[in-house]
C-alpha cells in the first residue's frame, strides 16, 4: 500500500481502536517508520517510548484490580506477560495493523513486517492516543484491546510460570539450565524467609527472596528474564 493511500485509509483503523484522532498529523507521526524516506513525518521513536510507559500503567492498574488473590511475583510476571513483545504482536495482528504502517521497502521481507516493528509501532500509536487525548481514554482504548487477555480464563501455569519460560529459554541458546541455590532462610518458624540465588551461564547471578522456596525461585526467575529478554 502506497504513502497516499495509508494516509486515506487511516479512518479505518480508527474504527477499529474506536478512537477518532483530534490532530490526524499525530497519528501519521506514529505509524511512520523511521525506515521510510520522508522522515518529516517520523515522531514515532518518542510515541513509542511514551505508549510503552502509559501501556504498562493501564496494564498494572487493571491486573491490581483484577486479580486480588495475586502477590507481587504472579502481578509482576502476568505483567510482564500482558506488555511483552509477543503479546503485543497479538494485539497489533488483531486490529491489522501492518495494513496502515508507513515503512521503507527495506523492513519488508516475503514473510511481511517484522514483528519488533509491529510491536514498536503499537506502542506509539497509544503514544498518539495519549498525546491527542488524555489518560482515562487511552485507558479505555488499550483495556478494549487488551480484554480478552486479561481475565482467569485466559490465565493457565505457563503465565505464570517463569521458571518454565526461563528453563526453554536457555534451551533454545543451548546453554546450561538455571541454577537454583538456597542461600539462607531467615525469619520464624511460621513465617520463614528464603533467599535464593539463581545462575544461568553468561549472565550475572541474581538473588531474591519468597516466603517460599517456589516462591523464591519464581521471583528469581523473573528477575533473569528481564536481564535476558
Amino acid at each position: 500500500m502506497n504513502f497516499k493511500k495509508q494516509i486515506q485509509d487511516i479512518d479505518a483503523l480508527e474504527k477499529k481502536i474506536d478512537y477518532s484522532f483530534n490532530d490526524k498529523s499525530i497519528l501519521i507521526q506514529s505509524l511512520t517508520h523511521t525506515s521510510f524516506d520522508n522522515n518529516k513525518f517520523s515522531n514515532m521513536e518518542r510515541l513509542e517510548f511514551l505508549g510503552d510507559r502509559v501501556l504498562g500503567l493501564v496494564i498494572s492498574e487493571a491486573i491490581f484490580s483484577k486479580f486480588n488473590s495475586f502477590n507481587e511475583g504472579d502481578l509482576s510476571r502476568y505483567h510482564n506477560y500482558l506488555v511483552q513483545r509477543s503479546t503485543c504482536v497479538i494485539i497489533a495482528k488483531k486490529i491489522n495493523l501492518n495494513n496502515f504502517i508507513i515503512f521503507g521497502k527495506s523492513e519488508f521481507s516475503k514473510d511481511g513486517l517484522r514483528d519488533s516493528i509491529l510491536s514498536n509501532i503499537l506502542e506509539s500509536l497509544i503514544g498518539a492516543v495519549f498525546e491527542d487525548s488524555n489518560y482515562e481514554t487511552t485507558k479505555r482504548m488499550v483495556l478494549n484491546l487488551w480484554n480478552d487477555l486479561i481475565n482467569d480464563e485466559f490465565l493457565d501455569q505457563n503465565t505464570l510460570n517463569p521458571k518454565s519460560e526461563l528453563q526453554e529459554i536457555t534451551l533454545s541458546l543451548k546453554k546450561d539450565l538455571p541454577d537454583y541455590k538456597i542461600v539462607s532462610v531467615d525469619g520464624k518458624d511460621h513465617n520463614p524467609e528464603f533467599t535464593v540465588s539463581l545462575s544461568v551461564k553468561g549472565y550475572k547471578s541474581i538473588l531474591a527472596k519468597g516466603k517460599t522456596k517456589q516462591d523464591a525461585e519464581k521471583n528469581a526467575a523473573t528477575k533473569m528474564l528481564k536481564l535476558i529478554k
